[in-house]
């Protein structure tokens, strides 16, 4: 019975993972110009919660990965750009908006790169019906990173726009992983 629990962790916090890119994706488009004040801060804190869960379901969730360095490395990625833009009010006046941009841009196509790099080295580790939710959410990091390279800071609400879009995808691939995951959970208990 104890291994019942810890077969449905992984798809709890799947679903976690996507109600949270849901929201902030609806807050954005919903709202805009309030979305770009506070998306900064709260989407930071998603990608730490993303990050941190996606670390914890490598390291004790029953995830598996032919490339753990790197699918570590991935999620310790995350949490660093996490933080980069929670601090961002502080790192803005330290180094300045548009240094900020570039390096939390860098940082998201390096999340990515090694996101898809573990996506496709280990599809054979990947449970049946995870490959492309998985591929299309390390594409989604990717265009995000490049958006943030090549949009100019006067596009912002353009730019919010399409957060909230990328979030609305990413948080329903992370339901749809989460709803093949609990199918895989009840039927295997």
């Amino acid at each position: 019975m104890a291994n019942d629990g810890a077969l449905a962790w992984p798809s709890i916090f799947a679903g976690i993972r996507g109600v949270l890119m849901l929201a902030g994706g609806l807050f954005a488009l919903i709202s805009p110009q309030l979305a770009l004040a506070t998306l900064v801060w709260v989407g930071g804190v998603i990608v730490i919660i993303d990050g941190a869960l996606g670390l914890w379901g490598l390291l004790f969730g029953g995830r598996s990965s032919t490339r753990l360095g790197v699918a570590i490395t991935r999620h310790i990625l995350a949490i660093v750009a996490g933080l980069l833009i929670v601090a961002f009010p502080a790192m803005a006046a330290a180094i300045g908006i548009s240094t900020l941009v570039i390096i939390v841009g860098i940082m998201m196509i390096l999340i990515g790169a090694f996101a898809l790099y573990v996506t496709t080295v280990g599809r054979a580790l990947l449970r049946q019906g995870t490959f492309w939710p998985e591929v299309l959410s390390a594409c989604a990091y990717l265009v995000f990173g490049v958006l943030l390279l090549v949009m100019p800071l006067a596009s912002a609400l353009a730019l919010v726009s399409i957060v909230g879009v990328l979030m609305i995808l990413y948080g329903l691939f992370q339901l749809y992983i989460a709803w093949q995951l609990r199918g895989l959970d009840v039927k295997v208990g």
